[in-house]
């Protein structure tokens, strides 16, 4: 059974809080996300620093980017979009999409075509439409 161990992730939520770092970052880009331990089905990182994948969907200004976690879990469900990202399949979890501190951004693990994020792009909107 999985537990969320929320006193460890505030010690590391703290820390990343204090780093005075700048991260280059571009639309399209996978990055390592330290995301942390979150609320309920709010999806969560794993391992000892709380990472997941995610997808920068846009740049906001020099201290915020919007993301879309990726999962190894491909679901056919509204909210999961099943995607392709170095010859495996996965998904992409626009229902749990969110705008992050830049300061959460860790290293680079590839980037998609332009095409591609105008599609996932695409897809967003699809999701949101609430009709």
């Amino acid at each position: 059974m999985y537990f969320k161990d929320f006193d460890k992730w505030n010690s590391v939520k703290k820390r990343i809080h204090k780093q005075e770092r700048r991260v280059n970052i571009r639309a399209g880009e996978v990055r390592w996300v330290c995301c942390g331990v979150n609320i309920g089905s709010e999806i969560d990182g794993k391992g000892e620093s709380f990472t997941r994948p995610m997808l920068v969907v846009h740049v906001i200004g020099s201290t915020l980017a919007l993301v879309i976690p990726l999962s190894t879990r491909v679901k056919n469900v509204v909210g999961y979009v099943s995607f392709e990202f170095q010859q495996k399949h996965i998904a992409l979890c626009v229902h749990q999409m969110r705008v992050i501190s830049q300061k959460r951004i860790l290293t680079r693990k590839g980037k998609i075509s332009e095409n591609r994020l105008e599609a996932v792009k695409t897809e967003i909107e699809k999701f949101f439409r609430f009709r």
